[in-house]
C-alpha cells in the first residue's frame, strides 16, 4: 500500500522552498546584466574588457544603451560595428540596431546610413597583412566592394583599436599578424617605455670655475 504524504507536510515543504527563495538574494547583491560593460572593474576575462574600452570611447550613455544590448547578438561581435557605424554616420545607435536586424549584412546597413566603405581603410594599404589585404584588394579593385560581415567586423576592430590606444593602424595590423587579437590589444595594452634617465645638469659653481680657470689662461 503506497503511503500518502500529508497535506500538511506538503504545504510546510512549499513555504519553507517559498521563504528560502525570497532570503537567498538578501545574502548577496546581484550584479546588473553586462555590468562589466559600464564598470572595468566587472570585467572578467579580455573580450569583456575589450568591451567596456569600445563603449567608453563612444561616449554612448548607459542609459541609452542598456535597452538595446539584448538586440545586438552575438554582443561581441555586433555591438563594436554598431558603436562605429552610429559614430561615423552620426545616425543614432537604436537606428543602426533597427537597420542590422532588418538588413542581410554589414555593407547594407553602411548603404543605409550613407557610410562609405572608406571609413574602414583608413591607414590601410596593400602593405596590410591578412586579415586586411584580401578586403583592401577587394575595396581597391571594385567600385561596389563586396565585403563579408567578418571582415567589416576585422577592419572596424583594427580602426577602434587605432583610436583607442593611439597606435599606428600599421603597427596593430603588424601585431595581429603574429597573434595577438585586437580584444587583447585593447584589453591588455603595451606598457609604455619608461623614458631614459636624464644626464645630470652640470653644477652651477663647476661651470663657474671652468669660466674663471678660462679667464686666467687668457
Amino acid at each position: 500500500m503506497v503511503s500518502r504524504v500529508s497535506p500538511w507536510l506538503l504545504a510546510l515543504g512549499f513555504l519553507g522552498l517559498a521563504i528560502g527563495a525570497m532570503v537567498m538574494p538578501l545574502g548577496q547583491e546581484k550584479v546588473p546584466p553586462y555590468a562589466f560593460l559600464f564598470d572595468r572593474n566587472e570585467a572578467k576575462n579580455d573580450q569583456q574588457r575589450f568591451l567596456n574600452a569600445v563603449v567608453a570611447d563612444s561616449g554612448v550613455s548607459r542609459e541609452e544603451l542598456q535597452p538595446l544590448l539584448t538586440r545586438m547578438r552575438p554582443l561581441g561581435s555586433v555591438l563594436p560595428v554598431a558603436l562605429f557605424v552610429s559614430r561615423e554616420s552620426g545616425h543614432p545607435l537604436e537606428e543602426v540596431v533597427d537597420f542590422r536586424k532588418s538588413q542581410r549584412f554589414w555593407l547594407d546597413v553602411f548603404k543605409k546610413v550613407g557610410l562609405k566603405p572608406k571609413a574602414l581603410f583608413e591607414g590601410v594599404d596593400g602593405k596590410a597583412p591578412e586579415p586586411y589585404k584580401a578586403a583592401w584588394t577587394e575595396y581597391r579593385m571594385k567600385r561596389d566592394p563586396e565585403l563579408s560581415d567578418a571582415q567589416v567586423r576585422e577592419l572596424v576592430l583594427l580602426q577602434l583599436a587605432h583610436r583607442v590606444s593611439g597606435q599606428q593602424t600599421a603597427d596593430i595590423a603588424k601585431e595581429t599578424a603574429k597573434g595577438r587579437s585586437i580584444e587583447e590589444i585593447l584589453a591588455r595594452p603595451k606598457p609604455t617605455r619608461a623614458s631614459a634617465t636624464p644626464a645630470p645638469a652640470k653644477r652651477a659653481d663647476s661651470h663657474a670655475k671652468g669660466k674663471h680657470g678660462g679667464a686666467h689662461a687668457r
